[in-house]
């Protein structure tokens, strides 16, 4: 697609109480409740935005939600000020006793023939959390436990050969056992391992009301010696200490000395969430990623310790809508709407909504009615996004998100799984983010430095509003609105066609703008020139699809060259999926039509990292590994990123929502309270009928 296409185009791109009616009246109740309780099939639940065109003629497209950039919002918030800590080193027959939930620091020697022993009392039968975290010392190489010649040759299994090079932590609560370690008989449950830099295990009851600990070196030190510093904290409120496995974070895009990151979605109130920016190697860095990338003490101290120095970047946060819209949806008036509990997506620290329950008819009416009237606005989605400045050119870095939240008088912290990113070397490619006219863009655009991003902004608002306007005038005389010809889509809407759309019309007229790379390493034609018609094999070595454009009149658009004058920079090539999802989503009268990918998609787009020679498929591209491990941990399909900081195409979030939609949505369970509310209105509605 050398230019934008012309629109149309050639082939291209409150319950009603019926009152004295006892069975009415239930019916009406159980009615409510089935409903709620389809409403939590919704894996994705948010509320469906109505579209309207603007009746203004200079901004003639459909913005979807746009985003708030409240600068209220702090972005260093989240993280509490350091509780004191002690330095200890126990003696072999004195163990030191730990106090409750308060940190203590310790060392233990690699080259130690014993362990590190500790205490706690307690009252029996009490719940226990241990946290264990390294914050110091040498970083040992694991293992290759997937190659069975070197298993059989250590004569160990994969397990035992992963935990020989992790520090060990030892529980023993029968009173007897009090240097508890590796020869003790100690249960599995009752054992942990520093994977990571960071270990918890939970004693559920101690009999005896006394809990021994004992933290030992790794068994197979690798030919690695000196001394590890390690905090270790014993609480009986709660744990203090986790770390998520699931994906918090996550990267949009950087410029040579900007980032930008965005969190897991939300319902308000915001939870309490920080970001932390580490060098990925360097004096202020792991040191070993793999050893230290769960420690908490140890990201904890590089932290501060940059702080103390005055070099941690600059953040500024705010909250974002971006990436936060569900997937298909039939209109907002059949969109099932679950009872809103602002935690299930996996907020910190809020309490349900009608948690408590209501005791008189005439409050459970009020709160019924409430509940219907704002489930709406309890469903939001937002996103804290996080702009990070200072940052070195052609640097590695690696980002952490903490959670915090009050556990009784303590503060406990959540760790989500970092994400690496590397800054841009190129002048060329500036960040732009909070696009009214594309919401969902969030990376680098080629454009002069030289340049206001004013004059930039501007030029791109003419090309896309033009452009969706005259999209966006053929599809009004298509019936969305009506049901008289029957629906075009059970999924889908002509809202959704209009977000699709406008998507694809942003991926491909705004270039994503990254480092030159040498072409060998790209999977994209440069030129298309190669190109047969013939089936691509897919892309084993995981390169990106990037085209350099170099030379005056190189960019994919012509007014970028002409209005912008970028000069050489590389283009992430727009998903195939972008202009397929149009095609998903629109009325097959709008006579959408993609290029194939085995003909002459290649010329243009990009595909995802696990795709097959098709373009489409899933789990592919060489394997991803075992739950796709390749990709960063966390299973996914259609990656158009993963978490290692590797862009492959520029998917304007159709890769979520391809997600989405193709993998169904998860069953979840109504809340106990959402069913005292809805039996409690039934029984509301069946003496208010039996009164009149």
């Amino acid at each position: 697609m050398p230019s934008l296409p012309t629109w149309p185009p050639k082939l291209p791109p409150h319950h009603i109480i019926m009152a004295g009616r006892r069975a009415v009246g239930w019916l009406v109740a159980w009615l409510i409740g089935c409903a709620y309780a389809a409403s939590s099939s919704s894996h994705h639940s948010s509320s469906h935005t109505a579209y309207r065109l603007p009746t203004s003629a200079k901004t003639p497209y459909v913005p979807l939600p746009k985003h708030s950039t409240n600068s209220n919002i702090s972005a260093s918030t989240g993280l509490a000020s350091p509780a004191p800590v002690s330095s200890t080193i126990p003696k072999p027959d004195h163990p030191y006793v730990l106090q409750d939930a308060t940190p203590i620091r310790s060392e233990v020697k690699l080259d130690a023939t014993d362990g590190v022993f500790f205490q706690f009392v307690a009252k029996p039968e009490t719940k226990l959390w241990l946290s264990l975290s390294l914050c110091s010392g040498p970083g040992i190489e694991a293992y290759n436990t997937s190659d069975s010649d070197l298993l059989k040759q250590l004569d160990m299994s994969a397990r035992e050969a992963r935990e020989a090079t992790l520090v060990a932590m030892y529980v023993a609560t029968d009173g007897r056992t009090k240097n508890p370690g590796p020869d003790s008989g100690i249960d599995s449950s009752q054992t942990g391992y520093a994977l990571g830099g960071w270990c918890e295990v939970v004693v559920e009851s101690g009999s005896s009301g006394k809990t021994f600990i004992g933290i030992w070196p790794p068994k197979d030190t690798r030919g690695q010696t000196g001394t590890y510093t390690m905090q270790l904290i014993a609480s009986t409120v709660g744990s203090l200490e986790s770390v998520a496995t699931s994906p918090g974070l996550f990267f949009d895009d950087t410029d040579r000395r900007n980032a930008l990151l965005t969190s897991f979605n939300y319902t308000s109130p915001a939870p309490n969430i920080s970001l932390i920016v580490l060098p990925t190697v360097g004096p202020n860095s792991l040191s070993s990623i793999n050893y230290f990338n769960s420690s908490f003490c140890r990201i904890f101290d590089l932290w501060e310790h940059m702080g103390v120095r005055g070099i941690q970047p600059y953040m500024n946060s705010s909250e974002t809508s971006r990436n936060t819209q569900p997937r298909f949806t039939r209109g907002p008036d059949s969109q099932p709407q679950p009872i809103p509990r602002p935690n299930w997506n996996g907020s910190v620290g809020q309490a349900p909504p009608g948690a408590a329950i209501v005791e008189n008819a005439a409050v459970l009416e009020t709160h019924v009615r409430k509940l219907e009237a704002n489930s709406t606005a309890w469903l939001q989605q937002v996103r804290k996004q996080f702009y990070v400045q200072d940052l070195e050119p052609g640097s590695n870095y690696t980002a952490y998100l903490v959670a915090s939240e009050l556990v009784g008088a303590h503060v406990r912290h959540t760790l989500y799984p970092s994400v690496k990113f590397v800054t841009k070397r190129t002048r060329n490619c500036r960040l732009l983010y909070n696009v009214d006219f594309c919401p969902e863009l969030a990376y680098a655009v080629p454009y002069n430095p030289e340049q206001s991003q004013e004059h930039v902004l501007g030029v791109l608002r003419d090309m896309i509003s033009a452009n969706y306007g005259n999209f966006s005038a053929t599809l009004s005389a298509f019936p969305c609105e009506s049901t008289k010809f029957g629906v075009y889509s059970s999924v889908a809407t002509c809202d959704d066609c209009r977000r699709a759309y406008q998507n694809w019309l942003c991926a491909v007229a705004i270039p994503r703008c990254t480092d030159l790379v040498d072409p060998s390493m790209s999977a994209a034609s440069q030129n298309g020139s190669e190109l047969q018609g013939l089936p691509m094999p897919p892309n084993t070595n995981m390169y990106p699809y990037i085209v350099n454009r170099v030379g005056p009149k190189s960019s994919r658009q012509s007014y970028i060259d002409e209005l912008f004058a970028p000069g050489d920079y590389g283009e992430i090539l727009p998903c195939l999926l972008t202009c397929e999802m149009v095609t998903r989503s629109c009325p097959p009268t709008i006579r959408w039509q993609c290029p194939l990918w085995t003909v002459t998609a290649q010329r243009d787009y990009g595909t995802f990292a696990d795709a097959d020679s098709t373009g489409f498929g899933v789990g592919e591209n060489g394997g991803a590994g075992p739950d796709n491990m390749r990709f960063g941990g966390a299973y996914s399909t259609y990656v158009a990123q993963d978490a290692f900081g590797h862009v492959y195409c520029n998917s304007m979030q159709v890769d979520r929502l391809f997600r989405e939609s193709s993998s169904g949505a998860n069953r979840r369970a109504v809340p106990p309270e959402a069913w005292v509310v809805l039996l409690g209105a039934g029984m509301y509605m069946w003496i208010s009928a039996a009164l009149v």
